[in-house]
């Protein structure tokens, strides 16, 4: 009986130990090294992201530096003043054409031109207290140098007062260029800019013009004067020898005569 109860026993001993679970060691560590390599992965992906969202993030903020520093062109127009500009003042002309100049001269007027008192009047009386009559074309060139002087005068005092008005609105724009939030702004108030100094530049060049005229036009009544000179010259010259020969003739006529009378 005892010996039927130990083999009993043995028989349950050996079911109960097959029954405990035997643990896989090299099964679990991998599992676990596996799970950690996981885990690493997914911390570098979050750290990409993250470095990428804040470059966006940084890209997002220069973009709305530059749209705000680059301004919007219209908005910027509304800080400019172009008045100085406008259409009538670019096409404006200074003074009178030449063709005006010589058409409202008068010959003999030179002649009571002072320049405001520079000169004293030249008197056309003779002397038994008449009037001169004198030739209109030998005093016309003088008459159209002072016309053409007058003219270059208003020219100088029209363009004066407009390189005033250019220059302040000059100095205007360069205190606004400074104070330019905006490329926008900036770009426009620079293109104001080159006008106006185109316009300074145009002014300046039609009073040169003008100062040209009376010296072209002097030159020319000196060249004039030159060339009635020497015509006058040669005209004299060979007036004195057909004198000569008139002379000459009408001494061999009187010698002649007198041989008959004797």
């Amino acid at each position: 009986m005892k010996t039927i109860l130990i083999c009993v026993l043995l028989v349950l001993g050996l079911r109960v130990q097959a029954q405990i679970p035997v643990t896989d060691v090299a099964n679990l560590t991998a599992n676990e090294i596996a799970h950690v390599e996981n885990i690493a992965k997914w911390v570098e992906s979050i750290a990409q992201l993250k470095t990428q969202i804040d470059q966006l993030h940084q890209q997002i903020d220069i973009q709305t530096d530059l749209r705000r520093w680059s301004g919007n062109p219209t908005e910027a127009g509304g800080v400019l003043t172009l008045d100085v500009l406008g259409q009538g003042a670019l096409n404006r002309n200074y003074g009178s054409t030449r063709s005006v100049v010589l058409g409202r001269t008068s010959s003999l007027d030179s002649l009571q031109h002072t320049d405001d008192g520079s000169y004293r009047a030249i008197s056309g009386t003779d002397l038994d207290g008449g009037e001169l009559q004198r030739d209109p074309l030998l005093y016309r060139r003088y008459s159209v140098l002072d016309a053409t002087q007058a003219n270059t005068t208003q020219v100088t005092e029209e363009t004066k007062a407009r390189e005033e008005g250019l220059q302040e609105e000059i100095a205007q724009t360069l205190e606004a260029l400074k104070a330019a939030k905006t490329d926008a702004e900036t770009q426009k108030l620079a293109a104001k800019l080159t006008a106006l100094n185109g316009q300074l530049a145009q002014v300046e060049a039609a009073r040169r013009r003008e100062v040209d005229a009376v010296t072209l036009q002097k030159i020319s009544n000196d060249a004039r004067l030159e060339q009635e000179r020497i015509a006058a010259d040669e005209l004299a010259a060979k007036d004195d020898f057909l004198a000569n020969q008139h002379v000459s003739a009408y001494m061999s006529t009187i010698k002649v005569r007198r041989h008959e009378n004797q």
